[in-house]
């Protein structure tokens, strides 16, 4: 049932059910490298423009570089809509920074990465990136709640079940979580050399509407369309149903996290 490459088939929904992370965030930015208007910033595994279209405001210019052909046709598309013109997109992986890709780009004054850092070769890429990076600047690491298997309200047990009832192999549902991977994060970035290094944490209460709830299931790699196959369709048809009879409001506990350390001087 599932393909080769399940994510493919999320590309449309993740660029807009993705939420964003949010105004506060993208202040301690620019409060914490002084981003200004002759600042540049590296925006790596850059999705659909999630930070690189909102940061874009503040600062002079940004690079997005991801793997995902599509993923990039939906960032241009989302900061044409936003009047985002200083914005350079390209198409690339960590693995090509590491490689010739990377000789050619920065210096940055910073280097964001959300989601898709998880997917990295986290130790080599930050190497890479303390090389590019001018001193005094850094690299910080965004993250949110993925609320299907750690969310806590009682909707969100009735949307991961309805999943589960359709899924062969469905990942755990664990629970909150605030460490998912087995180095943390602020000790990655001093393990490379990264100075200074801190954690920012911002807390937030979001509201979902139904097309919302089904179109973010529908972005996750684990559910994306191609996941469910023939079933796509009776997965989405039970998933509004049983919102239906849950009733709203939809709303989520949500917690973004900003990880970030600089190059010492």
């Amino acid at each position: 049932m599932p393909t080769d490459d399940p994510f493919a088939s999320a590309e449309s929904h993740y660029a807009d059910h993705r939420p964003r992370y949010g105004d506060r965030p993208l202040a301690h930015l620019v409060d914490r490298f002084d981003f200004d208007e002759s600042s540049r910033v590296l925006d790596l595994g850059c999705g659909a423009g999630q930070i690189a279209v909102p940061l874009a405001a503040r600062v002079g210019e940004v690079v997005g570089v991801d793997p995902n052909g599509t993923m990039l046709d939906g960032a241009r598309e989302q900061a044409n809509r936003a009047g985002v013109d200083n914005v350079e997109w390209i198409r690339g992986s960590d693995a090509d920074l590491r490689g010739s890709l990377g000789d050619g780009l920065g210096p940055f004054d910073a280097t964001t990465i959300g989601r898709a850092f998880h997917w990295m070769d986290r130790g080599p890429t930050l190497d890479r990136l303390r090389e590019r990076t001018r001193p005094g600047g850094g690299v910080a690491i965004l993250g949110d709640t993925e609320w299907l298997t750690s969310g806590e309200r009682a909707w969100q047990d009735e949307v991961y079940a309805v999943a589960a009832s359709h899924l062969d192999d469905p990942p755990e549902r664990t629970g909150p979580r605030t460490e998912p991977y087995e180095t943390p994060y602020d000790e990655l970035l001093a393990d490379h050399g990264f100075v200074d290094v801190e954690t920012a944490t911002f807390e937030r209460t979001r509201e979902w509407s139904v097309d919302g709830v089904v179109g973010y299931v529908f972005s996750l790699s684990f559910c994306s369309p191609a996941t469910f196959g023939d079933e796509k369709a009776a997965f989405e048809a039970d998933l509004r149903d049983r919102l239906d009879e849950v009733g709203g409001p939809f709303e989520q506990d949500d917690e973004v996290r900003v990880i970030s350390g600089r190059k010492a001087d």
